[in-house]
């Protein structure tokens, strides 16, 4: 008899083009499935096309189909093989060939197309994030830590990472729409991994731009435990979140996602010591990467 383990997710999701924009270029998807053993897993993922017309919808629609289409074909074998290094490996392979795509599609209509690409995977007990562009993941612990995982390809982020401009600044700053990664932009992008382990209860919000470019961290951190504390369920947070960002008369489209796995099955001492394993194997071969990269930027500066 197939053995089934009940996990219950709680989730939401809202958008809305935003007050001063005809178009709205988020597409979003959130999705969750169980494996023929019982592993349970999840997906969210926001897109924000770029360019202010259908075309930048285009180019996010596509990115979101590419993901569905994965989730819904690739990733149930991947859980099945507790595959969890895999998990980035293919996430970034997915990325690189939308990005073909979209490259492609800009040469035959003689046109510039681009969008954000931020995803989001939960196979018990690890998230992996595979991200590109200005999109943003935050994460709430049940003990009410809570930070954001993935970091800004944006002008202005780049900025406060050199110390040339303060956070605050950086969110009303005139270039802080303008962008160093996307999918689309290069034949190359630089594609953000990361990988860690979640317990029952967390809570992991994604969202585009239109929202948290009117937060700062803190401010975010803030309004995810008070709501939580109201005993608000997800789709009611999603709601409000998005409620109070269009108080604040946001310029851009506004697109969020809740996603909290209820409750997990009992993890057997086997397959953490394989969790762990894999997570170390992923994170060495990361290192090894970035370590490649400087050691090019080295020697290039030599020639």
């Amino acid at each position: 008899m197939k053995k089934t383990i009940a996990v219950h997710w709680r989730y939401g999701a809202a958008t809305h083009s935003g007050w001063f924009r005809t178009w709205n270029e988020d597409r979003s998807l959130l999705r969750m499935g169980t494996s023929r053993e019982g592993k349970p897993y999840a997906a969210a993922a926001i897109a924000d096309g770029m360019g202010g017309t259908a075309d930048g919808g285009w180019a996010s629609e596509i990115a979101v189909q590419r993901v569905k289409a994965w989730f819904d074909n690739r990733l149930p074998q991947l859980v099945s093989a507790d595959a969890l290094t895999a998990l980035a490996q293919e996430g970034e392979a997915l990325f690189r060939s939308i990005n073909r795509e979209i490259r492609d599609a800009a040469i035959q209509r003689n046109d510039a197309l681009g969008t954000t690409l931020t995803l989001l995977l939960l196979v018990e007990p690890v998230y992996t994030i595979v991200h590109v562009g200005d999109c943003r993941i935050y994460r709430l612990k049940p003990n009410g830590q809570c930070g954001r995982l993935t970091r800004d390809h944006s002008w202005a982020a780049e900025q406060v990472r050199r110390g040339r401009m303060s956070a605050k600044r950086a969110r009303t700053h005139p270039k802080r729409h303008v962008l160093l990664q996307s999918l689309g932009m290069r034949k190359d992008p630089d594609i953000y991994i990361r990988s860690g382990l979640y317990s029952a209860h967390t809570l992991f919000l994604v969202t585009s731009d239109g929202f948290h470019n009117l937060y700062s961290d803190p401010s975010v951190a803030s309004m995810l435990r008070k709501l939580r504390q109201s005993g608000m369920d997800a789709q009611e947070m999603c709601d409000e979140l998005l409620s109070r960002a269009l108080s604040k008369k946001s310029e851009d489209n506004i697109s969020l996602l809740l996603l909290e796995p209820s409750g997990t099955a009992p993890v057997s001492v086997r397959r953490r010591v394989n969790v762990h394993f894999q997570l170390s194997i992923l994170f060495l071969k990361r290192m090894l990467g970035v370590f490649s990269v400087i050691l090019r930027k080295w020697k290039s500066g030599f020639q």
